[in-house]
């Protein structure tokens, strides 16, 4: 067997560091991500509520996608994790094999689907004649980047559980100063582009991730040590290897399905209130996507470390990195509601001069900032749970608190006590703290631990 220095030091002594190793490149990827698209939705605005209420929508659509890729994603790292953390790294070229397999396959299905359901999917989300038509050409373009988009992020997941995050990030934050770059001489025919508007988001997303996705499989072919992507081998099945990805990603994907479901209707009862409350909410939405990048990179990191630990037969140390990864994770979360609350007008008025937009959204970034401790509990033991194999407790617990509480409440409120978007802004932060304490009762528990993959 070909031998490679361990990627993570698997000690006690060793956790604070490993986990801001781990947790920092996804802090700064994420964090470049968010400013990066508050400067594309800010270009946007300015063109008005059908303009940002069309991105939104349609960006909501074209993630449906990723409830099939986050099955792979999460599986991957799952498994590879473990197989690498107990020094099985023959084991893992084939789990990497199989997870690019199923990603390009995956891609190439989805890209059909939206490129011929886009209006109809548009519709379905209540969106207006003017949000439609600029919403279609968006989708479709966007849909012939699903293959690479769909190998890309399988890529990715194959790094991170090898425990690099530095990689992904690079790659990341030099596709979003592309993409700044582009989108802003798209949208607004800078220099010799043409004037595309709406479109040109949606052309540079899909050069972006063609791109990235490229860098990216390169990385995987190189490897790190025995660990690698075999391109010889890359069009063989293994069906044992592929049942076991499905294993574990299944149950990943199931809770993906029912919780952007529930989202999405979510999302379609905030619509029907009109595209100018739309507006507000989603601007506050984009605003609170910048707040959450620490969470981002605790929750990544707590699922790596939990699985390379449990493959090296360590139980007790998973544990300890999980509620470390918590801990730091609330109270730095904690931190910046604070200071979301006290800047909300300044941070939504930079994306949009619509005096009622404005007034919308500051509220609704007030209400989120008061529950941003909790959301980072939910999200941080939610991946340190599926970090551990044990994808199907998350997706029970995931899926009742959206569709019981976030839509089923959420509908109460606005429907029949005419509460409005306060009502179903109410029912979210419920929805979080009713899973966040669900979490925390199933991580302690540490059934988890004993999870075989």
């Amino acid at each position: 067997m070909n031998n490679i220095e361990p990627t993570l030091r698997l000690d006690e002594k060793w956790l604070p560091p490993t986990v801001m190793t781990l947790a920092w490149p996804v802090v700064l990827q994420s964090a470049v991500a968010s400013i990066f698209a508050l400067f594309i939705i800010a270009f946007i605005g300015r063109l008005g509520p059908a303009a940002i209420t069309a991105i939104s929508l349609s960006e909501a659509i074209v993630a449906l996608p990723t409830i099939l890729l986050t099955g792979i994603t999460v599986a991957v790292t799952a498994i590879g994790a473990r197989l690498i953390g107990a020094g099985e790294y023959e084991q893992a070229n084939v789990i990497i094999r199989q997870s690019m397999l199923i990603a390009f396959i995956l891609g190439l299905l989805s890209a059909v689907v939206l490129w011929f359901s886009a209006d109809t999917l548009l519709l379905i989300f209540q969106a207006r004649p003017e949000v439609v038509e600029l919403g279609r050409d968006y989708i479709r373009v966007v849909a012939l980047a699903m293959i690479p988009w769909f190998l890309g992020a399988s890529g990715g997941a194959i790094l991170y559980a090898l425990g690099d995050t530095k990689k992904p990030m690079i790659v990341s934050i030099i596709m979003e100063g592309m993409a700044v770059s582009l989108s802003y001489a798209l949208i607004t025919g800078f220099w010799l582009a043409p004037e595309l508007g709406v479109l040109g988001v949606g052309i540079t997303r899909a050069v972006c991730a063609a791109i990235g996705a490229l860098i990216v499989l390169s990385l995987v072919v190189k490897g790190k040590g025995a660990v690698k992507y075999d391109l010889h081998h890359a069009l063989l099945f293994d069906w044992p290897e592929i049942r076991r990805i499905l294993r574990v990603g299944l149950p990943a994907f199931g809770e993906q399905l029912a919780t952007q479901g529930a989202y999405n209707t979510y999302m379609i009862i905030i619509s029907s209130m009109g595209t100018t409350i739309f507006a507000g909410h989603a601007l506050a939405m984009r605003v609170l996507g910048f707040t959450y990048v620490p969470l981002n990179g605790m929750a990544t990191a707590a699922a790596i470390l939990i699985g390379q630990s449990l493959g090296a037969r360590k139980p007790d140390l998973a544990k300890k990195g999980g509620y470390l990864s918590l801990r730091y994770c609330v109270i730095v979360m904690s931190c910046i509601g604070v200071i979301t609350f006290l800047l909300a007008r300044q941070l939504i008025g930079i994306l949009s001069d619509d005096p009622e937009v404005v007034r919308i959204g500051v509220l609704g970034l007030q209400m989120w900032a008061l529950a941003m401790p909790v959301v980072a509990a939910t999200l941080t033991l939610a991946s340190g749970l599926r970090g551990a194999g044990d994808t199907r407790g998350v997706f029970i617990l995931n899926t009742a608190g959206m569709w019981i509480v976030r839509v089923g409440i959420g509908a109460l409120m606005v429907f029949v006590f005419a509460l409005d978007i306060v009502g179903a802004w109410g029912s979210g932060m419920l929805d979080q703290g009713v899973r966040a304490i669900l979490m925390w009762r199933r991580f302690a528990r540490g059934r988890w631990q004993r999870t075989e993959l």
